[in-house]
Protein backbone atom coordinates (compact mmCIF):
# COMPACT_ATOMS: atom_id res chain seq x y z
CA UNK A 1 0.00 0.00 0.00
CA UNK A 2 2.78 2.31 -0.61
CA UNK A 3 5.48 4.63 -2.68
CA UNK A 4 7.66 1.50 -4.27
CA UNK A 5 9.55 2.87 -7.14
CA UNK A 6 12.14 5.47 -5.25
CA UNK A 7 14.78 2.19 -4.66
CA UNK A 8 17.12 4.21 -6.38
CA UNK A 9 21.05 4.11 -5.58
CA UNK A 10 20.82 7.35 -3.23
CA UNK A 11 23.26 8.13 0.05
CA UNK A 12 20.57 10.38 1.53
CA UNK A 13 21.09 12.20 5.12
CA UNK A 14 17.33 11.24 7.13
CA UNK A 15 16.71 13.17 10.37
CA UNK A 16 14.89 10.75 12.73
CA UNK A 17 13.06 12.81 15.43
CA UNK A 18 11.76 10.87 17.91
CA UNK A 19 8.74 11.47 20.61
CA UNK A 20 7.78 10.92 23.98
CA UNK A 21 8.50 7.58 24.75
CA UNK A 22 5.63 5.15 26.21
CA UNK A 23 8.02 2.35 27.46
CA UNK A 24 11.07 2.97 29.21
CA UNK A 25 13.00 0.41 26.43
CA UNK A 26 12.93 2.47 23.30
CA UNK A 27 16.81 1.94 21.94
CA UNK A 28 16.60 5.00 19.40
CA UNK A 29 18.30 8.43 20.38
CA UNK A 30 15.80 10.86 18.98
CA UNK A 31 18.31 13.69 18.51
CA UNK A 32 20.79 11.84 16.67
CA UNK A 33 20.50 12.24 12.79
CA UNK A 34 21.26 9.35 10.42
CA UNK A 35 23.51 9.21 7.65
CA UNK A 36 23.70 5.41 7.09
CA UNK A 37 21.57 3.48 4.32
CA UNK A 38 19.68 0.25 5.24
CA UNK A 39 16.27 -1.14 5.87
CA UNK A 40 12.86 1.25 7.48
CA UNK A 41 9.99 -0.80 8.22
CA UNK A 42 6.57 0.76 9.65
CA UNK A 43 3.87 -0.53 11.64
CA UNK A 44 2.73 -0.60 15.64
CA UNK A 45 3.41 -2.65 18.78
CA UNK A 46 1.28 -2.90 21.89
CA UNK A 47 2.35 -3.02 25.17
CA UNK A 48 0.39 -2.33 28.63
CA UNK A 49 -3.09 -2.63 26.87
CA UNK A 50 -1.83 0.08 24.09
CA UNK A 51 -0.85 0.46 20.51
CA UNK A 52 1.49 2.55 19.09
CA UNK A 53 3.25 3.45 15.87
CA UNK A 54 6.49 3.57 14.64
CA UNK A 55 8.94 2.66 12.49
CA UNK A 56 12.06 0.30 12.96
CA UNK A 57 15.47 0.99 10.95
CA UNK A 58 17.94 -1.53 10.04
CA UNK A 59 21.44 -1.53 8.91
CA UNK A 60 24.31 -4.25 8.60
CA UNK A 61 26.88 -2.34 10.62
CA UNK A 62 24.93 -2.96 14.28
CA UNK A 63 22.64 -5.93 12.97
CA UNK A 64 19.59 -4.70 14.91
CA UNK A 65 16.06 -2.96 14.51
CA UNK A 66 16.09 0.53 16.19
CA UNK A 67 12.69 1.78 16.58
CA UNK A 68 11.57 5.22 16.29
CA UNK A 69 8.05 5.76 18.12
CA UNK A 70 6.07 8.60 16.32
CA UNK A 71 3.86 11.38 18.41
CA UNK A 72 0.49 9.91 19.16
CA UNK A 73 0.29 7.78 15.68
CA UNK A 74 -1.46 4.12 16.52
CA UNK A 75 -0.65 2.59 13.84
CA UNK A 76 1.95 3.61 10.46
CA UNK A 77 0.58 2.29 7.39
CA UNK A 78 3.16 3.69 4.82
CA UNK A 79 6.58 5.30 4.58
CA UNK A 80 8.57 6.32 2.00
CA UNK A 81 11.94 8.67 1.91
CA UNK A 82 11.72 11.52 -0.50
CA UNK A 83 14.52 14.22 -0.70
CA UNK A 84 16.06 13.02 2.42
CA UNK A 85 12.78 13.76 4.43
CA UNK A 86 10.96 10.78 5.89
CA UNK A 87 7.19 10.14 5.52
CA UNK A 88 4.87 8.29 7.63
CA UNK A 89 1.05 8.06 6.85
CA UNK A 90 -1.41 6.19 9.17
CA UNK A 91 -3.76 7.25 12.21
CA UNK A 92 -3.41 8.76 15.58
CA UNK A 93 -4.49 7.05 18.93
CA UNK A 94 -7.66 8.10 21.02
CA UNK A 95 -5.66 9.80 23.71
CA UNK A 96 -6.16 13.24 22.33
CA UNK A 97 -9.22 13.13 20.89
CA UNK A 98 -11.01 10.92 17.95
CA UNK A 99 -8.83 8.47 15.64
CA UNK A 100 -7.24 11.14 13.09
CA UNK A 101 -5.56 9.88 9.52
CA UNK A 102 -2.12 11.76 9.86
CA UNK A 103 1.22 11.88 8.07
CA UNK A 104 4.31 12.35 10.20
CA UNK A 105 7.33 14.69 8.32
CA UNK A 106 10.83 13.75 9.97
CA UNK A 107 8.55 13.07 13.06
CA UNK A 108 6.15 15.74 13.21
CA UNK A 109 2.60 15.07 13.19
CA UNK A 110 0.10 16.78 11.00
CA UNK A 111 -3.33 15.50 10.91
CA UNK A 112 -5.36 15.82 8.16
CA UNK A 113 -8.08 17.67 7.32
CA UNK A 114 -11.17 15.18 6.91
CA UNK A 115 -14.77 15.72 6.97
CA UNK A 116 -16.53 14.85 10.41
CA UNK A 117 -12.98 15.10 12.12
CA UNK A 118 -14.74 16.39 15.66
CA UNK A 119 -18.07 13.98 15.47
CA UNK A 120 -17.58 11.30 18.43
CA UNK A 121 -19.37 8.99 15.77
CA UNK A 122 -16.37 9.55 13.42
CA UNK A 123 -13.16 7.86 12.82
CA UNK A 124 -10.41 7.80 9.50
CA UNK A 125 -7.06 6.73 8.64
CA UNK A 126 -4.46 6.98 6.04
CA UNK A 127 -3.12 4.27 4.68
CA UNK A 128 -0.72 5.08 1.97
CA UNK A 129 1.30 7.90 0.14
CA UNK A 130 3.22 8.80 -3.03
CA UNK A 131 4.47 12.05 -4.83
CA UNK A 132 4.68 14.25 -7.30
CA UNK A 133 6.90 17.44 -7.22
CA UNK A 134 5.99 18.94 -4.07
CA UNK A 135 2.27 17.59 -3.91
CA UNK A 136 2.43 14.78 -1.43
CA UNK A 137 -0.88 12.23 -2.72
CA UNK A 138 -2.17 10.05 0.30
CA UNK A 139 -5.42 7.60 0.02
CA UNK A 140 -7.38 6.53 2.83
CA UNK A 141 -10.68 6.88 4.49
CA UNK A 142 -12.95 9.12 6.31
CA UNK A 143 -16.42 9.17 7.95
CA UNK A 144 -18.79 10.15 5.37
CA UNK A 145 -21.86 10.08 7.30
CA UNK A 146 -23.39 9.06 10.27
CA UNK A 147 -25.06 5.93 10.32
CA UNK A 148 -27.29 3.59 13.15
CA UNK A 149 -23.89 2.58 14.86
CA UNK A 150 -21.25 4.30 14.46
CA UNK A 151 -20.11 6.15 10.73
CA UNK A 152 -19.72 4.75 7.20
CA UNK A 153 -16.38 4.53 6.06
CA UNK A 154 -15.76 5.97 2.53
CA UNK A 155 -12.44 6.28 0.34
CA UNK A 156 -10.83 9.54 -0.40
CA UNK A 157 -7.47 10.98 -0.62
CA UNK A 158 -5.52 13.72 0.26
CA UNK A 159 -2.70 16.44 -1.42
CA UNK A 160 -0.59 18.43 1.02
CA UNK A 161 1.52 20.59 -0.01
CA UNK A 162 2.69 24.21 0.75
CA UNK A 163 -0.81 25.78 0.14
CA UNK A 164 -2.50 22.62 1.74
CA UNK A 165 -0.06 21.73 4.63
CA UNK A 166 -2.88 19.56 6.49
CA UNK A 167 -4.50 18.47 3.27
CA UNK A 168 -6.69 19.05 0.56
CA UNK A 169 -9.73 16.42 1.16
CA UNK A 170 -10.88 14.78 -2.21
CA UNK A 171 -14.11 12.28 -1.46
CA UNK A 172 -14.05 9.43 -3.77
CA UNK A 173 -17.53 7.90 -2.41
CA UNK A 174 -19.94 9.63 -0.54
CA UNK A 175 -21.76 7.06 2.55
CA UNK A 176 -20.95 4.63 0.60
CA UNK A 177 -18.38 1.65 2.34
CA UNK A 178 -15.36 1.89 0.52
CA UNK A 179 -11.65 2.00 1.52
CA UNK A 180 -8.54 3.58 -1.04
CA UNK A 181 -6.01 1.30 0.10
CA UNK A 182 -3.03 2.56 -2.14
CA UNK A 183 -2.56 5.28 -4.47
CA UNK A 184 0.04 6.11 -7.24
CA UNK A 185 0.87 9.07 -9.97
CA UNK A 186 0.74 8.30 -14.02
CA UNK A 187 1.56 11.19 -15.66
CA UNK A 188 0.30 13.60 -13.09
CA UNK A 189 -3.01 11.96 -12.47
CA UNK A 190 -3.46 10.02 -9.24
CA UNK A 191 -4.87 6.44 -9.06
CA UNK A 192 -6.53 4.95 -6.14
CA UNK A 193 -7.20 1.61 -5.62
CA UNK A 194 -9.42 -0.38 -3.22
CA UNK A 195 -13.02 -1.25 -2.91
CA UNK A 196 -16.93 -0.56 -2.34
CA UNK A 197 -20.07 -2.13 -1.38
CA UNK A 198 -22.55 -2.45 -3.34
CA UNK A 199 -26.12 -4.34 -2.64
CA UNK A 200 -23.41 -6.26 -0.42
CA UNK A 201 -21.29 -6.75 -2.85
CA UNK A 202 -17.47 -6.12 -2.30
CA UNK A 203 -16.44 -4.52 -5.65
CA UNK A 204 -12.53 -4.28 -6.44
CA UNK A 205 -12.22 -0.98 -7.43
CA UNK A 206 -9.86 2.01 -9.18
CA UNK A 207 -10.38 5.77 -9.26
CA UNK A 208 -8.51 7.87 -11.60
CA UNK A 209 -8.64 11.04 -10.43
CA UNK A 210 -12.29 11.01 -8.72
CA UNK A 211 -13.57 8.63 -11.75
CA UNK A 212 -14.53 5.22 -10.47
CA UNK A 213 -14.30 1.74 -12.12
CA UNK A 214 -14.70 -2.16 -11.76
CA UNK A 215 -11.26 -4.20 -11.75
CA UNK A 216 -14.09 -7.21 -11.95
CA UNK A 217 -17.70 -7.11 -12.80
CA UNK A 218 -18.41 -10.48 -11.78
CA UNK A 219 -16.40 -11.76 -9.02
CA UNK A 220 -16.26 -10.33 -5.14
CA UNK A 221 -12.95 -8.37 -4.19
CA UNK A 222 -10.50 -5.99 -3.17
CA UNK A 223 -7.65 -3.89 -4.81
CA UNK A 224 -4.83 -3.72 -2.29
CA UNK A 225 -1.58 -1.97 -4.25
CA UNK A 226 -0.54 0.01 -7.11
CA UNK A 227 2.82 0.92 -8.68
CA UNK A 228 2.96 2.91 -11.76
CA UNK A 229 5.99 1.71 -14.15
CA UNK A 230 6.78 4.29 -16.72
CA UNK A 231 3.01 4.49 -19.28
CA UNK A 232 1.94 1.02 -17.44
CA UNK A 233 0.29 0.64 -14.31
CA UNK A 234 -0.13 -2.74 -12.16
CA UNK A 235 -2.80 -3.20 -9.49
CA UNK A 236 -3.10 -6.23 -6.52
CA UNK A 237 -5.93 -7.52 -4.55
CA UNK A 238 -7.54 -10.69 -4.21
CA UNK A 239 -10.63 -12.09 -6.28
CA UNK A 240 -13.35 -14.77 -5.72
CA UNK A 241 -14.90 -17.18 -7.83
CA UNK A 242 -18.63 -16.54 -7.22
CA UNK A 243 -20.38 -13.96 -4.91
CA UNK A 244 -19.46 -14.68 -1.49
CA UNK A 245 -17.57 -17.39 -2.22
CA UNK A 246 -14.58 -18.75 0.44
CA UNK A 247 -11.97 -19.03 -2.53
CA UNK A 248 -10.35 -16.08 -2.52
CA UNK A 249 -7.46 -15.91 -5.40
CA UNK A 250 -4.68 -13.75 -5.38
CA UNK A 251 -5.17 -11.44 -8.60
CA UNK A 252 -3.27 -8.84 -10.33
CA UNK A 253 -4.51 -6.44 -13.28
CA UNK A 254 -2.25 -4.19 -15.89
CA UNK A 255 -3.58 -1.18 -17.14
CA UNK A 256 -7.25 -0.71 -17.90
CA UNK A 257 -7.63 -4.76 -18.37
CA UNK A 258 -10.63 -5.86 -16.77
CA UNK A 259 -9.32 -9.58 -17.22
CA UNK A 260 -7.63 -10.23 -13.98
CA UNK A 261 -4.77 -12.72 -13.76
CA UNK A 262 -4.68 -15.25 -10.67
CA UNK A 263 -1.57 -16.42 -9.30
CA UNK A 264 -0.48 -19.75 -7.67
CA UNK A 265 -1.65 -20.00 -4.20
CA UNK A 266 0.28 -21.32 -1.27
CA UNK A 267 0.47 -25.26 -0.93
CA UNK A 268 -2.03 -26.69 1.41
CA UNK A 269 -0.53 -28.29 4.25
CA UNK A 270 -3.68 -30.07 5.46
CA UNK A 271 -5.02 -33.10 3.39
CA UNK A 272 -8.41 -33.05 4.52
CA UNK A 273 -8.99 -28.98 3.22
CA UNK A 274 -10.26 -28.97 0.71
CA UNK A 275 -9.05 -26.85 -1.96
CA UNK A 276 -11.99 -24.28 -2.34
CA UNK A 277 -11.77 -23.61 1.18
CA UNK A 278 -8.99 -21.21 1.28
CA UNK A 279 -8.48 -17.28 0.97
CA UNK A 280 -5.27 -16.03 -0.68
CA UNK A 281 -4.25 -12.62 -2.07
CA UNK A 282 -1.08 -10.48 -3.48
CA UNK A 283 -1.48 -7.63 -0.52
CA UNK A 284 1.82 -5.83 -2.33
CA UNK A 285 3.83 -5.20 -5.22
CA UNK A 286 7.16 -4.15 -6.49
CA UNK A 287 8.98 -3.80 -9.76
CA UNK A 288 12.90 -4.20 -9.96
CA UNK A 289 14.66 -4.16 -13.54
CA UNK A 290 11.49 -4.44 -15.37
CA UNK A 291 10.25 -7.05 -13.27
CA UNK A 292 7.45 -7.33 -11.22
CA UNK A 293 7.37 -8.60 -7.84
CA UNK A 294 4.21 -9.35 -5.29
CA UNK A 295 4.06 -10.28 -1.72
CA UNK A 296 1.10 -12.10 0.12
CA UNK A 297 -0.50 -15.08 1.94
CA UNK A 298 -2.95 -17.69 1.44
CA UNK A 299 -5.29 -18.84 5.00
CA UNK A 300 -6.75 -22.04 5.33
CA UNK A 301 -8.11 -24.04 7.31
CA UNK A 302 -9.43 -21.07 9.19
CA UNK A 303 -6.33 -21.47 11.33
CA UNK A 304 -3.10 -21.41 9.31
CA UNK A 305 -1.83 -19.10 7.62
CA UNK A 306 1.02 -19.67 4.66
CA UNK A 307 3.71 -16.75 3.63
CA UNK A 308 4.83 -16.37 -0.31
CA UNK A 309 6.20 -14.00 -2.09
CA UNK A 310 5.89 -14.22 -6.38
CA UNK A 311 8.47 -13.44 -9.13
CA UNK A 312 8.45 -13.13 -12.95
CA UNK A 313 5.06 -12.35 -13.26
CA UNK A 314 4.13 -11.79 -16.51
CA UNK A 315 0.73 -10.67 -18.96
CA UNK A 316 2.23 -10.91 -22.43
CA UNK A 317 1.76 -14.79 -22.14
CA UNK A 318 0.44 -17.43 -20.21
CA UNK A 319 3.42 -16.65 -16.81
CA UNK A 320 1.66 -16.29 -13.69
CA UNK A 321 4.66 -16.04 -11.62
CA UNK A 322 6.98 -18.44 -9.53
CA UNK A 323 5.74 -18.49 -5.84
CA UNK A 324 7.96 -18.85 -3.05
CA UNK A 325 6.60 -19.99 0.00
CA UNK A 326 8.39 -19.72 3.71
CA UNK A 327 6.57 -20.13 7.47
CA UNK A 328 4.62 -16.73 8.47
CA UNK A 329 1.87 -15.12 8.47
CA UNK A 330 -0.23 -12.17 6.84
CA UNK A 331 2.22 -10.46 4.14
CA UNK A 332 2.02 -6.98 3.77
CA UNK A 333 4.88 -5.21 1.70
CA UNK A 334 7.64 -5.79 -0.60
CA UNK A 335 10.92 -4.18 -1.88
CA UNK A 336 13.79 -5.28 -3.53
CA UNK A 337 17.53 -4.32 -2.57
CA UNK A 338 19.72 -2.88 -5.55
CA UNK A 339 21.74 -6.26 -4.62
CA UNK A 340 18.53 -8.16 -5.51
CA UNK A 341 17.43 -9.07 -1.93
CA UNK A 342 14.27 -9.64 -1.26
CA UNK A 343 12.41 -8.02 1.40
CA UNK A 344 9.25 -9.15 3.11
CA UNK A 345 7.42 -8.08 5.88
CA UNK A 346 4.44 -9.02 7.93
CA UNK A 347 3.31 -9.88 11.23
CA UNK A 348 6.13 -8.02 13.06
CA UNK A 349 8.59 -9.84 11.00
CA UNK A 350 10.73 -9.31 8.03
CA UNK A 351 12.22 -12.23 5.69
CA UNK A 352 15.44 -11.00 4.33
CA UNK A 353 15.60 -13.16 1.24
CA UNK A 354 13.56 -15.70 3.05
CA UNK A 355 15.42 -15.54 6.87
CA UNK A 356 13.18 -14.17 9.26
CA UNK A 357 13.70 -11.74 11.70
CA UNK A 358 11.82 -9.91 14.69
CA UNK A 359 11.95 -6.31 14.94
CA UNK A 360 10.78 -6.62 18.36
CA UNK A 361 11.55 -9.34 20.52
CA UNK A 362 9.63 -8.64 23.95
CA UNK A 363 6.38 -6.93 22.73
CA UNK A 364 3.81 -7.89 20.01
CA UNK A 365 4.42 -5.89 16.91
CA UNK A 366 2.80 -5.46 13.34
CA UNK A 367 4.76 -4.62 10.18
CA UNK A 368 3.04 -3.01 7.41
CA UNK A 369 5.74 -1.23 5.21
CA UNK A 370 8.95 -1.17 4.13
CA UNK A 371 11.35 1.34 2.05
CA UNK A 372 14.93 0.59 1.55
CA UNK A 373 17.71 3.14 1.46
CA UNK A 374 20.83 2.59 -0.45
Amino acid sequence: MRFKLGFTCLIITIFFFGCKDPVEDNIDDPNNPSTQAGIIVAGSYSTGGNEYGAYWTYYESNGSWERTDLDDARVIHDIAVNNGVLYAVGETTWALGEQDPAIWINGEKIELDTPNKDENWGGATAFSLDFDGENIYISGNYASQKASFGGVSSACYWIVNSNNPSGKHYPLENGVSSDAFAIAIRNGQPISVGWYMDEHKIIPAKWVGSNRSKLDSKNDGEAMDIIVDGDDYYISGWTDNRRQATHYYPSIWKNNQSNRKTLKEATLKNSEVISNDREAWASALTMKDGKLYAAGSTYYDYSVWSASYWTDIEFNGNQVGQIVEFNGGEMKDIAISNSGQIIVVGDGAVWIDGQEQFVEQNVSSYTNAVYIVE
